[in-house]
């Protein structure tokens, strides 16, 4: 249980860089500089894709929770972003990003906090 304990605080410190990489590319977009988000964005999902790969070792050994409806939901969000990101449609971007990419990482986020948290304390 050692190994997944350290997966686990692995997991919520990527998560934190995960939020903070979203707020930046919000900053950069408002301000007017799209194409310095492109590569941020995509070691974001990267990143994500990382974290869900790493929760296989111990998800199941959880109490119920709603860690995979937050994910699935975090993953359409995404979805929808790279689309926009192909379609270099700037104003829809930022409106999937504020919308519906930054609610679902929240959720998402907090959902994990409240799952794992109480491992890494112990």
């Amino acid at each position: 249980m050692e190994q997944q304990i350290h997966i686990m605080k692995r997991t919520l410190e990527l998560s934190d860089t995960m939020g903070e990489a979203l707020n930046h590319i919000k900053t950069q977009i408002n301000e007017g500089h799209i194409e310095n988000t492109i590569q941020l964005a995509n070691d974001t999902m990267t990143a994500f894709v990382s974290i869900i790969q790493s929760m296989k070792a111990f998800l199941e050994e959880l109490p119920a929770n709603q860690i995979e409806i937050y994910t699935d939901t975090l993953v359409r969000s995404f979805d929808a972003l790279i689309t926009a990101y192909e379609q270099q449609q700037t104003g829809k971007i930022l409106e999937i990003l504020q919308f519906n990419v930054l609610p679902a990482y929240k959720n998402w986020r907090m959902e994990l906090r409240k799952q794992l948290g109480p491992y890494i304390i112990s």
